[in-house]
């Protein structure tokens, strides 16, 4: 009894460590929203002004000029800050990464608002998901935690982060499971749940409880169309697969620029001048296309060039390395593929207009997970994100299809893949910090029987245990591991992205 006693007041303080970091991610994410919203309508009136009135078209691009500069000092200051963050948070859990959380804070704050709230085609998910992993990873540092307390607390963080975001705390939990651990944790669940449901209260206090994308009711898909959804989950697959690998070679033709890495967001910021005087509904990251389209139907060859303008300036401001995310961008992109393929089915199997709206949620999801690799985490993002739960099973059907055909295709998760290109930049070195961290064997994987003295691990690092059902032992060189064993590893700080590669691969 005595130890039971003991183990429960320690999930009660994980949850009350939940709960603290739920509330101060609720806060900051919560003003990091505002503050683009105000933002964003500013320049929206700046442009209308400058459409009227030309003569100050000069100055405002002096103004744009000014804070693309303050931009580009803070992520040449602190370079952790470029892009989503959320393969920065995936490294730092998995230790590859050693992460300055004051200083990743405040200028991704300011950063991510300047940028995001300028107009270009940036989302704020990414930024909040690591301005809610830097407040755990604070909270943490405050209370005197270990390295397994940082990183329950930064996942938690991470977690309130997306919450507090999009309304939606579920897929905040799922995310950081499926996502960045790819395990389920009695601990882990329980903070992430604790800081996620909290800070989708905060959230809630400030915008309303309203869905982030309030699109109406949406009628049943008939069964009789479901076809559709499998032909409409292969063509997102293939548009995934395409936009991830455009997305992985725009930073090469960045650096054939003749001007320094950080200064390459001056692109975007130039771009985005003609865009607010001459076609102001293609600002943002995107939201504002979803509810166009979402609205009423417009024509196939519309739909065509909105897509192809969206594809190219989102890669043109993610891949100059500004702080802003992808998931708003993709979902509408998404959105715009599946009234492309709603408009086409129409026409060809005289579907139902009224399903259109169908096709753009179901889209929405299916190209998220065609990019993301995490069909769960889509289905309850759109889900919640749209307050359409009579829609799982169509929605779960697009998604299903898009993972499996995305799998077939090679497409990797894409911040795991931003990731492996940023550890890639770093110089390995003999570090002489030891770092530990863990492995689940994968069913029929070659670890899945396999004898530890056939194990070779490379630079040095070593199997000390294996956890199995609720057993730990130390291996010895017979052990033969099972599907499920959760191996931990030892290795030296410098080389754990290299071990990591190399246990991957055999797993």
């Amino acid at each position: 009894m005595k130890k039971l006693n003991v183990f429960e007041w320690s999930k009660i303080s994980y949850v009350a460590k939940g709960l603290l970091v739920g509330v101060i991610v609720g806060i900051v994410v919560s003003l990091f929203r505002v503050s683009i919203e105000l933002m964003l309508t500013f320049v929206r009136d700046v442009y209308s002004f400058l459409r009227t009135e030309p003569v100050w078209i000069i100055g405002w691009v002096f103004v744009i000029l000014i804070i693309a500069f303050i931009i580009s000092i803070m992520v040449r200051d602190e370079p952790d800050i470029k892009g989503s963050g959320i393969q920065d948070i995936e490294g730092q859990l998995h230790g590859i990464l050693k992460l300055n959380w004051f200083s990743i804070l405040w200028r991704k704050f300011i950063a991510g608002v300047l940028g995001i709230g300028s107009g270009l085609a940036l989302g704020r998910e990414g930024p909040s998901i690591q301005l809610g992993g830097a407040v755990g990873q604070g909270v943490n540092h405050f209370l005197k935690g270990n390295k397994s307390q940082q990183n329950i607390l930064i996942s938690a963080g991470a977690s309130a982060g997306l919450s507090a975001a999009f309304n939606a705390p579920v897929s905040g939990i799922m995310f950081i499971l499926e996502e960045v651990h790819h395990k389920f944790s009695g601990v882990l669940l329980l903070t992430a749940f604790s800081a996620s449901i909290t800070a989708n209260f905060i959230a809630y206090q400030i915008f309303g409880v309203q869905p982030a994308l309030d699109i109406g009711a949406l009628l049943q898909f008939p069964l009789e169309h479901y076809a559709h959804l499998v032909f409409m989950g292969i063509f997102l697959a293939v548009c995934g697969w395409a936009y991830q690998e455009v997305l992985m070679v725009m930073p090469s033709l960045y650096r054939k620029l003749p001007i320094p890495p950080y200064l390459h967001g001056f692109v975007p910021f130039l771009l985005i001048i003609p865009i607010g005087l001459y076609l102001p509904e293609m600002m943002g990251g995107g939201t504002g296309v979803i509810t166009l389209i979402s609205g009423q139907r417009l024509s196939t060859l519309l739909l065509i060039g909105i897509f192809l303008f969206r594809f190219a300036y989102s890669h043109i401001s993610y891949g100059s390395g500004l702080p802003g995310g992808i998931f708003i961008p993709v979902l509408s992109l998404g959105a715009l593929l599946g009234a492309i393929y709603g408009n086409g089915a129409l026409w060809v199997t005289g579907i139902e207009d009224i399903f259109i709206r169908s096709f753009i949620i179901y889209a929405m999801g299916g190209l998220l997970t065609a990019v993301t690799k995490a069909p769960l985490t889509a289905v309850m993002l759109i889900t919640e994100m749209t307050g359409t739960v009579t829609q799982l099973m169509p929605l779960a059907v697009v998604c299903l299809t898009s993972y499996v055909v995305a799998d077939f295709l090679g497409s990797d998760p894409v911040y795991e893949e931003l990731l492996q290109r940023k550890i890639h930049q770093i110089p390995k070195v003999f570090e002489g910090a030891v770092s530990e961290f863990q492995l689940s064997v994968e069913p029929d994987s070659d670890l899945d029987g396999m004898m530890a003295r056939y194990l070779r691990l490379p630079y040095g690092s070593k199997l000390i245990k294996v956890k199995r059902h609720q057993n730990e032992f130390i291996p010895h060189q017979d052990t033969v591991f099972w599907a499920g064993d959760e191996l931990y590893f030892t290795s030296d700080s410098g080389f754990v992205s290299e071990v990591k590669k190399y246990l991957d691969k055999i797993n």
